[in-house]
């Protein structure tokens, strides 16, 4: 009868100890940390959101579509944003029950004896707030990585966008320097035909075909550039045909912090909690730990309960060293707030600036290249049909109206490179480009600022 209760303990011992492990097992599948702070707030957002997908235009949105998919940075950024949601759920786990099982046994002297399983638990109690900071530091870095994917979004956007201005820049000189050639060729046969008869000097065909070939070599730089713009932009979105960019934003002010400003103020927050971390070093850590310890071959199932109280006191200076570290990390932030908030007021009066310049010298070029165009047929006709002109003064006025009207070309550029800028500051560019109420990777492409 004692052998039968025995053995009745046993068993019963040997399903409290597989019920045991069953129940913790699923109490901590159960205590998994749910998305929280700003990974539920991407979710969230997120929402309802169709994903990004490729266009089949080929006009200045549909290139910037394609781009952002083929686009290796901005998946990179992604995956940072990714990276630190697993993190914060890393630390967030420290205040939820966990469960560890050993499973061990030896012979010999110094072995361990016979085959023991052991199951531990341990539940946070105390720890001065250390591990809710962590969490919180966590979560900053997600939000800083999640503004440098939209920084990284914009950028790319922004580089598409000029390549896709280049080739129509590059093409449109082409077709000027082209126009420039054909005019000295023409130029140069009726100064040939001159000479020829006599009534101008040998002298003038030659620096008339100085000129010619100084044209030749624009023409041919200008194909190479602009093939090689065109592989640029085949490369970034997939095809090599580009245009002109016409994206004007209201303003160049912002609604609200500029990326910059933003990461910088976020930067910061992070340094505040790292010192307050760094100060709260030596508070103590109290975690409650239950043990279920049961012998292979025994009818014993031993169950036990731990109070840990783990505190550093002393490690070489090195508590110390990390508040001073850490107090001039958030000094460092403060210094870099402070630099953003005036180099993005420096920023925008220089855009401003430069659209400002901009269209009082569109407006110049236009009355020169008109006084030129004058000028060019009054030295053709004193030069070929009356002989009272220079022929190096017909041919400066030449190249200094061909330069003027290559001069227009690559300003109407860089005032669509300022305009694109201002559009990324005041957060019009991915709205003018049809990106918001969209999703990449699983993120929203809308507003930074949260």
């Amino acid at each position: 009868m004692i052998r039968n209760r025995r053995s009745g303990q046993g068993n019963a011992g040997r399903r409290g100890l597989a019920l045991a492990l069953l129940s913790l097992s699923l109490a901590g599948c159960a205590a998994l940390p749910a998305p929280d702070g700003m990974e539920a707030a991407l979710i969230e957002r997120a929402e309802g959101l169709a994903p990004l997908a490729p266009a089949e235009g080929r006009d200045a949105k549909s290139a910037a579509r394609n781009g952002l998919l083929l686009n290796p940075a901005v998946r990179e950024a992604a995956s940072r944003v990714s990276a630190s949601a697993d993190e914060v759920r890393v630390q967030r786990a420290v205040l939820f029950p966990a469960l560890g099982l050993t499973a061990g046994g030896g012979i010999g002297a110094a072995g361990k004896g016979k085959p023991v399983a052991e199951l531990t638990g341990s539940q946070l109690l105390f720890d001065g707030g250390k591990s809710k900071r962590a969490v919180r530091i966590a979560d900053f870095d997600m939000q800083i990585s999640y503004v440098g994917f939209q920084k990284e979004v914009d950028e790319a956007l922004i580089a598409l966008l000029e390549t896709y201005d280049d080739v129509q820049t590059q093409s449109d000189l082409l077709g000027v320097y082209r126009k420039q050639f054909e005019a000295l060729q023409a130029l140069e046969q009726r100064v040939a035909a001159r000479a020829a008869s006599g009534a101008v000097s040998s002298t003038d065909v030659l620096e008339t075909r100085r000129r010619l070939q100084s044209a030749a070599f624009l023409v041919n730089d200008t194909e190479l550039a602009l093939a090689e713009t065109r592989d640029r932009l085949t490369l970034l979105s997939g095809q090599s045909r580009g245009g002109s960019i016409d994206i004007a934003a209201p303003s160049c002010k912002p609604a609200g912090a500029t990326d910059d400003v933003l990461l910088a103020r976020l930067e910061l927050g992070r340094a505040q909690l790292a010192q307050e971390q760094a100060q709260n070093a030596m508070t103590p850590r109290v975690v409650l730990k239950p043990v279920v310890r049961g012998e292979i071959g025994t009818d014993t199932l031993p169950v036990g309960l731990n109070l840990d109280v783990q505190s550093d006191l002393l490690k070489g200076g090195a508590l110390g060293a990390r508040v001073r570290a850490a107090g001039n990390t958030l000094a460092a932030a403060r210094a870099r707030v402070e630099a953003a908030d005036l180099e993005g007021s420096i920023e925008e009066r220089a855009l401003l600036r430069s659209l400002a310049a901009g269209k009082q010298k569109r407006a110049l070029l236009h009355r020169q290249i008109a006084l030129l165009s004058e000028t060019r047929d009054l030295y053709r006709s004193q030069y070929l049909d009356l002989g009272t002109r220079q022929l190096s003064e017909l041919l400066d006025n030449e190249e200094e109206y061909y330069t003027r009207k290559a001069e227009l070309v690559q300003l109407r550029s860089e005032l669509a490179r300022s305009q694109l800028q201002c559009a990324r500051r005041s957060g019009h560019l991915r709205s003018t480009l049809g990106l918001e109420g969209t999703r990449l990777y699983g993120y929203p492409l809308g507003d930074t600022r949260f």
